[in-house]
């Protein structure tokens, strides 16, 4: 009998040091995944932007964005950019338009699909307004007194002031990666409308004739071009301003 007691004994004590185990086990990995889950990644408190495409663009500027996450996963953009064609890439634009310089700008709201700070990156839609102003100074000849059948009294040189006034929306989407390190990456594309004018300092009324040249994109001929579809495309580097710790939510 008292073998049979000691065995009995030894075997429960086996069995409840195996319980134990399991249990501090078991606990240990849920407060492992719970303090996993209690991590949230903070929010970037602003994104600077430069978008490298656009120095690529015949109409090439400089061009600097900040971008402002704001709750439920929104956020606000604004860029802003300069360019002259003594940098620019293409060889025709420098000699042809020596003192062409341009102005963009461009207001956006997105609204991400996901979380923007997640390892993967985060997905995103977005509308935008976009405005360009390309200003070009000429040195040409300009006719006075010219009859209706185009001939001309005399022809004396002036200074041309052209501008090109581009005003269009957008629906883009879009991929953002921002790093361990900070950097972001972020490539987009969408479509649109846009509306294109084009005046001087000679002849305001020639903005009033319509002009349907949907092949010329890029005009120096003064006239109202209308409406037309519009694509926009690109990418973005920049550095996110953000906490260097992550915040920890207390658990109850």
């Amino acid at each position: 009998m008292i073998k049979y007691k000691v065995r009995k004994g030894l075997k429960w004590e086996e069995n409840s040091f195996f319980v134990k185990c399991c249990l501090f086990l078991f606990v240990g990995i849920i407060a492992s995944i719970s303090t996993l889950y209690a991590q949230v990644i903070p929010l970037p408190k602003a994104i600077l932007k430069t978008i490298p495409s656009t120095l690529i663009d015949p109409d090439n500027t400089f061009t600097l964005g900040l971008e402002v996450p704001l709750p439920k996963r929104w956020s606000v953009q604004q860029e802003i950019g300069w360019g002259h064609n003594s940098f620019n890439v293409y060889s025709y634009e420098r000699d042809q338009y020596p003192n062409r310089q341009t102005w963009r700008f461009r207001s956006q709201i997105r609204y991400y699909f996901n979380d923007m700070s997640s390892p993967n990156g985060g997905f995103f839609a977005a509308l935008e307004y976009f405005h360009k102003n390309v200003l070009t100074d000429q040195l040409q000849a300009v006719g006075r007194d010219c009859n209706t059948w185009g001939g001309c009294a005399y022809f004396e040189e002036a200074v041309i002031h052209t501008r090109r006034l581009v005003s269009a929306g957008h629906f883009k989407l879009g991929y953002v990666l921002i790093t361990q390190k900070k950097m972001v990456i972020e490539i987009y594309a969408g479509l649109g409308v846009r509306g294109l004018r084009v005046k001087n300092n000679l002849d305001g009324t020639t903005l009033n004739l319509l002009r349907r040249d949907f092949f010329n994109l890029r005009p120096n001929q003064p006239g109202n071009y209308g409406t037309m579809p519009g694509l926009s495309a690109g990418i973005a580097l920049g550095y996110a301003f953000r906490p260097r710790k992550p915040k920890s939510v207390s658990l109850p």
